[in-house]
């Protein structure tokens, strides 16, 4: 199960990729370019929307809601 952290989120809004998402891909998490994803990866959060929501407290809030999406999916 693929469970989404704080870091991870930190990682997307710190990233140097152009138009980075959060995807998970072979059971990981990963920033990839938006226009450039791995086949089959399944987008998570886009660094647009994760801005328009953020504190430290919204991101735990955000990372344990992310991980229960991907747990429903079966991720």
């Amino acid at each position: 199960m693929a469970e989404v952290t704080v870091d991870d989120l930190r990682g997307l809004l710190d990233s140097d990729v152009p138009d980075p998402v959060l995807v998970l891909t072979g059971g990981r998490l990963v920033v990839e370019p938006s226009g450039d994803r791995t086949a089959g990866a399944s987008e998570v959060i886009t660094r647009g929307d994760l801005r328009r929501q953020l504190d430290d407290r919204a991101l735990d809030l955000i990372a344990a809601t992310l991980t229960t999406t991907i747990v429903q999916r079966g991720g």
